[in-house]
């Protein structure tokens, strides 16, 4: 506890967060945060599918029994585990974030990412770069929030911190070698 008795989380939150519901992210970008709809997470997730367990004949028994054990299951079955938490960190980027002073008017942003995709580091194929609405999102999912900011997000709408942990793994940041801005770290 600090010296006027409240938490130095709470007082580290209020000195970034205005009236107005303003935070400065932790890559120092200000936005507002808000909480986003659990169906809408749950009806994001829910489209990954997981793969089917596959079938082998048990000889010895001579019947065909299921194999979750199988390498290649497990490795499509941890693909769909993180998919889902890309699908869940999209929607909460997407829908919970409002960048207050809009997109920066240097797209040195822009020109790193795709410095990046060159590099074969991140995929940028699917997104049409001159689709104003597109080119925010990938702000925001890549330049804009960090890991912590996510973390954030995730308690305002009580996702448990395990799910946080997991979706933030896949997350890039230092441990990814890129910064929380999306770029390579020095």
């Amino acid at each position: 506890m600090s010296k006027t008795g409240v938490s130095p989380a709470v007082e580290a939150a209020r000195e970034k967060s205005s009236q107005d519901g303003i935070v400065t992210l932790s890559t120092g970008i200000k936005a507002r945060l808000k909480p986003v709809a659990a169906s809408l997470i749950d009806e994001v997730t829910s489209r990954i599918q997981d793969p089917q367990i596959p079938i082998w004949h048990n000889p010895d028994k001579d019947r065909d029994q299921p194999n979750p054990d199988d390498q290649g299951y497990l490795q499509a079955k941890a693909e769909a585990t993180r998919k889902r938490g890309y699908a869940a960190i999209d929607a909460m980027v997407l829908f919970g974030v409002d960048l207050v002073d809009g997109l920066p008017e240097d797209e040195s942003w822009l020109e790193k990412l795709r410095f990046l995709e060159k590099h074969s580091l991140i995929d940028l194929s699917g997104y049409n770069l001159q689709d104003p609405f597109e080119r925010e999102f990938l702000y925001k999912r890549f330049v804009a929030l960090g890991s912590e900011d996510l973390n954030r997000m995730a308690q305002m709408m009580g996702i448990p911190e395990a799910a946080v942990k997991r979706a933030a793994e896949s997350f890039p940041g230092p441990e990814t070698g890129l910064s929380d801005r999306g770029v390579p770290s020095p």
